[in-house]
């Protein structure tokens, strides 16, 4: 069983004591085990150090990308055979969102870029808008609606009242009798 710890998100600070072991001399597999690390994750975030500085390892914004950076991308993949990471890495944006624009690609060929919409799609939340009533037959039945959804609200009211009032006094004669 593998003592690292995979599909976790990892802190600023994890990343940190990451590169501060890398600077003393360890490397990645040794840098993994003790920090029970992915080592993959450790390579990655060396490279990103190397490169960026310590501004890289903070969390990165999201950044929209336009279908001319997706097509590049896509190439290096298909045609100069770079893996996914190391492109993810040069366009900065995500590993998945790379392999996710190939597979597409490969399927639907270079013009589905263009179509894909960034983001999830917006959900329709909460109840749905009433329409105002048009006619006054409409306005009449609506009112009827809710006069009779308020008649039946106050007579379950009266009830639970007469019900609370029925056990508090119930209570006050038990009470009466010690």
């Amino acid at each position: 069983m593998s003592t690292t710890r995979k599909n976790r998100k990892h802190s600023l600070s994890e990343k940190l004591k990451t590169i501060e072991l890398y600077e003393s001399g360890y490397g990645s597999t040794i840098i993994g085990r003790r920090l029970k690390i992915e080592e993959s994750s450790v390579k990655y975030w060396i490279r990103v150090y190397q490169n960026k500085g310590f501004l890289g390892l903070e969390k990165q914004s999201y950044n929209q990308v336009n279908s001319e950076i997706k097509a590049h991308a896509v190439r290096d993949v298909l045609e100069k055979s770079l893996s996914f990471k190391s492109v993810a890495f040069k366009y900065n944006v995500s590993f998945s969102a790379v392999r996710s624009w190939t597979q597409q690609v490969k399927s639907q060929g270079y013009e589905i870029l263009s179509k894909i919409k960034q983001g999830q799609p917006t959900k329709d939340m909460g109840r749905p808008k009433k329409k105002q009533p048009e006619t006054e037959l409409e306005k009449l039945q609506e009112e009827l609606r809710y006069l009779r959804a308020e008649n039946a609200y106050l007579k379950k009211l009266r009830a639970l009242v007469q019900e609370r009032i029925a056990r508090e006094s119930g209570k006050l004669s038990e009470s009466s009798k010690n």
